[in-house]
């Protein structure tokens, strides 16, 4: 049942992204309002499905903060490359962009051709830094119009859970130009999925939880950028541990 889920939810990803395309065909220079439009519904549609027929459940543990803000920096731990669109289910008040790696831009139903339309900064490890900051510059600018920024400060997928080194640079270049609260939260799960393999083994039977953890008010300068950075870094390490010995 498993492998067939997946497969209807491959289809949902076809269709999702033949509709995309054909918003983008009759109105080119309104890439972000369409994927804006398209993305909440078609990930509740994927995920209420997916719990239905395989198993899978994600959970998002109570927060008991204060109201979230309507436009934040969103900052997390990766384990997957689900994590985008299970992210983008739990915060469904938010329109969420991603700094993304550019191999997530090929390839991928209309994940793909959302991440490359839809205002998200893609970037490659391996070329030029400019292109890159200039890719997060434009994701920051866009906060001005209702959107929140979202970033994995490790740069890569953990596929054991341990919490890799944050990188402060697409955290710092948002934070620059843009004035947000910054919101920390912690994802595990993810790590049983994180492969194709993965996906295919262990899709049905796994649990994905998110906690948000802390929100703190936007930082001015570079010196209180890096302290909240390390103040974020700290409380998703400190979850994760837990999480890992068994404390809820």
């Amino acid at each position: 049942m498993t492998t067939i889920a997946l497969l209807f939810i491959a289809a949902t990803f076809l269709r999702a992204d033949l509709v995309l395309r054909l918003g983008l065909r009759l109105r080119p220079s309104s890439g972000i309002e369409t994927v804006s439009r398209l993305q909440h519904p078609i990930v509740r549609h994927v995920v209420r499905f997916a719990e239905f027929f395989t198993g899978f459940r994600i959970t998002v543990d109570p927060w008991d903060g204060p109201r979230l803000p309507d436009r934040l920096l969103l900052v997390t731990n990766h384990q997957s490359m689900a994590d985008i669109p299970l992210l983008m289910w739990a915060f469904p008040r938010h329109d969420l962009r991603f700094v993304a790696k550019k191999e997530l831009g090929r390839y991928i139903p209309y994940i793909s051709l959302s991440l490359r339309e839809g205002g998200h900064a893609i970037i490659s490890r391996t070329g030029d830094f400019r292109d890159g900051a200039r890719a997060m510059a434009r994701l920051a600018e866009l906060s001005s119009r209702g959107i929140s920024p979202a970033v994995f400060p490790e740069g890569t997928r953990s596929l054991t859970g341990r919490v890799g080194r944050f990188n402060s640079g697409a955290f710092r270049i948002i934070l620059e130009r843009a004035s947000l609260p910054v919101l920390s939260a912690a994802v595990d799960g993810g790590r049983r999925i994180g492969k194709l393999k993965g996906l295919v083994r262990n899709f049905g039977g796994t649990r994905y939880r998110i906690r948000l953890l802390a929100l703190h008010p936007a930082p001015r300068g570079k010196r209180e950028i890096l302290e909240t950075l390390g103040k974020v870094e700290r409380e998703i390490r400190a979850q994760m541990d837990d999480w890992q010995a068994g404390r809820a």
